[in-house]
């Protein structure tokens, strides 16, 4: 588990790198209704766009330029890393993945499973 500072030097290196547009949060009622969770949307979708830089396990020479810090190999810390992920790639004008990505609609979707908890 990592500790408070180094979250907080995580989150400081990565908003500073030039997008700090957030998605809104999603409506009162829409995590009462989102169907997402980490099994049918969460997982797939970092495993489609995220763990191919972003994995504990890949050599320095595989990870595109990802810091070694920012890992989204489990819900656990997907969860602590929410407002990074969040800022980097679902703003208004996301940064990760740093080549094409996923739709418009697709960002929607993770905004709304990030801002719900990551259930």
């Amino acid at each position: 588990m990592r500790s408070c500072l180094e979250l907080v030097a995580i989150f400081v290196l990565v908003a500073g790198c030039g997008n700090d547009t957030e998605i809104l949060p999603p409506h009162d009622d829409t995590c009462e209704t989102s169907i997402l969770t980490y099994e049918n949307f969460g997982e797939p979708f970092m495993l489609d766009w995220c763990r191919g830089c972003h994995a504990e396990g890949l050599p320095a020479d595989m990870r595109q330029g990802a810091p070694s810090a920012l890992n989204f190999d489990d819900l656990s810390t997907i969860r602590e890393l929410a407002p990074v992920i969040s800022i980097n790639a679902t703003g208004a004008a996301p940064m990760m993945p740093p080549a094409a990505g996923p739709s418009p609609e697709e960002r929607l979707l993770l905004a709304e499973w990030l801002a719900c908890g990551a259930p």
